[in-house]
């Protein structure tokens, strides 16, 4: 397909380039219809890791077709047998790119065991690849396919190829940037789990973009808390303005990007005579671009008795505690009052009040309230 055809046969293509990092999988309607105007059997994307023997990431447009079960064995091999691969071998720089004939001849592939066990099963008799890669560490090739039917690619194959080199890179940075940050995320995400700190992300709107496991099996329960239009809401009808007036203050602290984020903290009394602490934070703008839809505000439960040990070994390293006085501290910080904790460590009330003292000392504030708070934001991740 030469170069020279007017922008107009070829737009829609960058489009999808471009569009290619949000679909699942990742450039499936580009790889389709590159595949259909070089008049390719297929095209497919591979992107390696950098550990011998770990699996390609192969995305393909219309697949050979190929049992599912056949494909996952071949993909295994795949791994395996990879630094095999004769064309893989020779896109061994950026902007390299050939047709498979240009670096081997045919009596060497058809004894490679490359060829044999994962080229030949696809019906792969003629490739063009091209390396790609992009700043941040991802590599691999781009190719096209065809069976030994069909003809092989040639020069004008590669000019559009090469043409399309600079928008595939910049798509891949893109895709890698959202990899990372999901990765980033979902490690942040992990984290709150298995503190069992249930977590929401709000949009400037006020609707959820996120939840953590632990806050949907909370919300799946209803006993604290539920969705209604993609937007959370307490059981406790009390309480449920509480945290409505919250989210509205930590909205408007987030849309005026005020220096210092809004933090506040609530308890909530659930069912079953356990008490939930709630911990609503303002997200400041990463960039100078942000709109409705950006993270704005971040919503923590954290709280009942089964779920409180966890925080409590966090607690105890952060803030330099004695057993005794992280476990109060979580208690406190878990929506429990001086006299319901006092019952719950089966101590005079007196006693905990002189703990109280101590903790306050250790961690440096002043008032109760306050270090509720400093748990929270800390055992979060707020820091």
């Amino acid at each position: 397909m030469p170069v020279s055809r007017p922008l107009s046969d070829t737009d829609e293509l960058i489009s999808l380039i471009y569009s290619g990092p949000l679909e699942s999988p990742p450039w499936g309607s580009f790889l389709d219809e590159l595949g259909a105007r070089m008049g390719a059997r297929s095209a497919a994307i591979v992107l390696r890791l950098s550990r011998r023997g770990s699996p390609p990431l192969v995305i393909w447009g219309r697949r050979p077709d190929i049992g599912e079960a056949e494909a996952r064995r071949i993909h295994g091999t795949h791994a395996e047998l990879g630094h095999l691969d004769p064309l893989r071998n020779a896109l061994d720089r950026p902007g390299a790119i050939h047709t498979l004939d240009e670096v081997v001849d045919r009596e060497t592939l058809h004894a490679n065991r490359f060829y044999r066990e994962v080229l030949q099963p696809y019906g792969v008799e003629h490739q063009l690849g091209m390396y790609i890669s992009e700043p941040g560490g991802w590599e691999g090739n781009i190719g096209l396919i065809n069976g030994p039917e069909a003809p092989n690619f040639g020069p004008a194959d590669k000019a559009m190829l090469t043409a399309l080199r600079p928008h595939i890179e910049r798509s891949l940075a893109i895709f890698a940037r959202i990899s990372r940050e999901e990765t980033e995320l979902q490690a942040l995400i992990d984290t709150l789990d298995r503190l069992t700190i249930c977590t929401l992300i709000l949009s400037g709107q006020g609707k959820i973009l996120r939840a953590n496991s632990a806050a949907k099996r909370m919300l799946a329960a209803r006993s604290v808390a539920h969705v209604a239009g993609d937007r959370p809401y307490l059981t406790d009808q009390a309480a449920n303005a509480q945290l409505q007036a919250l989210i509205a203050d930590a909205l408007e602290a987030a849309r005026a990007n005020a220096e210092e984020p809004f933090v506040q903290a609530l308890r909530v009394d659930s069912r079953c005579d356990r008490h939930i602490g709630v911990l609503v934070k303002s997200i400041r703008p990463t960039g100078a671009f942000s709109n409705e839809s950006s993270p704005a505000v971040v919503v923590y439960f954290a709280g009942s008795d089964d779920e409180a040990q966890p925080i409590e070994r966090l607690v105890t390293q952060l803030f330099d505690l004695t057993p005794s006085e992280a476990h109060l501290a979580t208690l406190l910080a878990t929506g429990s009052c001086l006299t319901e904790a006092a019952e719950k460590l089966k101590l005079t009330e007196n006693t905990v009040r002189t703990y109280c003292k101590t903790i306050l000392n250790k961690v440096g504030v002043r008032r109760q309230t306050e270090l509720v708070r400093l748990i929270l934001r800390s055992v979060a991740v707020l820091g």
